[in-house]
């Protein structure tokens, strides 16, 4: 669907929750820094985040929750539960491309027949769920709720046309994508075991796909960004990152404007708003009562909260020199010269 390019009215800012300072010693002085590979990046415990005290709104439509790379459906509980606690909007369960589908169901959770497959493999299976609710259900079009990988599984959807989605929120979304990636993606080309263990031409691809945007390393980012224009003439829609956790911006750029995983300019894409929740990290921005509570108004057409004032003295990104880059199954390690 063609939507206004005119950005959402604001609301004043929701009253602050404590958020956790800043380390008392800077973690850009640090003399090493230990990040977590993408196939391998821990689920926060849901319980780590409580759920917003306000009931979510009355969907207009249905909604499809859509994890990221190497994720699963138990990764939305915080915002399956929220959205369905009061009874208005019917949990319809997860779904997978040919599933039958609940006609009274609002809140969808996709699952991949695989969780670490390209954006192409994803965004086809997309596709068939799409089509299926909007069948079953009787409604025209659905909203698209994704996490990380999953939001670049729904922008090829919308690339492709014919689509189906009138407002899309992407959480964490690496849409110029992660340093990560590309190292995992090195270490598995060296043959150096990586967990998950399977290893096969389209967990690569997944990677690939995930990669740094630079030069012509990643065709699908590229492509994507390209056409952005005409994905967001199709679809509203609205940007959320997680922030204040060591990030690499790029091999050789640190910087606390990130979640860990993905750079707060690796998710911003120009003309559609955005909103950055502090000290959290990759997988956690999801979970945040804050992100529920913006999703659920950007969904039903209310006025979003302005963006908070970045915390003080966050510091600037940080070149570094890798001495030393090592990894186990789990983790990589960059020791740094200062």
């Amino acid at each position: 669907m063609r939507v206004s390019s005119q950005l959402p009215p604001q609301a004043p800012p929701v009253p602050n929750r404590p958020a956790p300072p800043p380390n008392s010693d800077n973690p850009l002085e640090a003399d090493s820094f230990v990040f977590d590979f993408p196939s391998n990046y821990p689920a926060p415990p849901a319980e780590l985040y409580e759920l917003p005290k306000d009931e979510a709104p009355r969907l207009n439509r249905p909604v499809l929750l859509v994890h990221g790379f190497n994720g699963d459906p138990g990764n939305w509980l915080n915002m399956r539960t929220w959205l369905t606690r009061s009874g208005e909007n019917k949990d319809g369960g997860v779904i997978q491309a040919n599933a039958n589908i609940d006609p009274q169901g609002k809140v969808f959770t996709m699952q991949f027949a695989r969780p670490f497959n390209p954006v192409s493999n994803n965004s086809a299976e997309l596709r068939q769920a799409i089509n299926n609710i909007t069948a079953a259900t009787g409604s025209s079009e659905i909203d698209v709720v994704a996490h990380s990988m999953g939001g670049l599984d729904t922008r090829l959807y919308l690339d492709q046309g014919d689509e189906k989605v009138d407002k899309l929120v992407m959480i964490a979304t690496p849409n110029h994508g992660s340093v990560l990636a590309d190292i995992e993606l090195t270490f598995r080309e060296l043959g150096i075991p990586i967990m998950p263990s399977t290893d096969d031409p389209l967990v690569r691809q997944a990677l690939t796909d995930c990669s740094e945007e630079r030069g012509d390393n990643n065709p699908l980012l590229a492509q994507l960004n390209k056409n952005w224009a005409r994905q967001k003439s199709r679809a509203e829609i609205f940007v959320i990152t997680g922030n204040g956790r060591p990030t690499l911006a790029n091999r050789f750029t640190l910087t606390l404007r990130g979640d860990g995983v993905v750079p707060q300019k690796s998710a911003h894409m120009d003309g559609v708003p955005q909103r950055n929740v502090w000290w959290t990290n990759h997988s956690g921005v999801k979970e945040h009562p804050d992100a529920l509570l913006m999703t659920g108004a950007f969904l039903t057409g209310r006025a979003l909260p302005v963006q908070q004032d970045e915390p003080p003295d966050v510091p600037a990104a940080k070149e570094i020199v890798p001495q030393q880059i090592n990894a186990d199954k789990d983790q990589l390690n960059y020791v740094i010269k200062q």
